[in-house]
């Protein structure tokens, strides 16, 4: 007996699936994250499932659904930069730092594994998943700022000031013009 599956049963199926991909990365960047932060799984479990959702809802009209997936990108993007910009205490005189680029990516991420999952393949955001973790737990070359593998890039977004109000390459020009 082969099972028919209903339009509804693929809907239910591929909102199902869109849910576990944004546990299985919300769950990591609960974890593994700078720190630790149980939203992160909720979020990443509601954007993947609200992208899936718009883009099952565009129907099946190309215009529809490159529309929808362009609004879920731009959406997704104010997330993100909420999640790097939000304000942490800082080691740099108070200024403000960048931070949190891995659980922005991720949470971009895991919206396009809901488009995917709704528009095309399940098996290729299942495959992305795995790649997606794979990178998101390795921690071994600290490639967010300070050696450790945590995402916190201790890097100032402003930079220093100089007491002339000069940036570093502007002072050493006037440094070697006074010689």
């Amino acid at each position: 007996m082969i099972l028919q599956l209903t339009p509804d049963i693929e809907a239910l199926l591929r909102m199902g699936l869109a849910v576990l991909c944004g546990m299985a990365v919300g769950i990591n960047r609960a974890h593994h994250g700078a720190t630790p932060h149980p939203n992160r799984l909720r979020v990443h479990v509601l954007v993947g499932l609200s992208a899936a959702l718009m883009v099952m809802a565009a129907g099946s009209d190309p215009q529809a659904r490159s529309r929808v997936i362009q609004g879920v990108a731009t959406g997704v993007g104010f997330l993100g930069a909420g999640e790097i910009l939000t304000p942490r205490p800082s080691r740099h005189n108070g200024k403000p730092e960048v931070k949190g680029l891995s659980s922005a990516a991720s949470i971009w991420f895991t919206a396009a594994l809901g488009v995917t999952v709704a528009a095309s393949s399940p098996l290729l955001a299942l495959l992305a998943l795995l790649l997606a973790l794979i990178t998101l737990s390795d921690r071994s070359n600290g490639d967010e700022g300070n050696g450790n593998g945590s995402e916190s890039a201790s890097r100032p977004m402003v930079p220093e000031e100089d007491p002339d109000n000069l940036h570093r390459g502007e002072k050493h020009a006037a440094q070697k013009r006074k010689r």
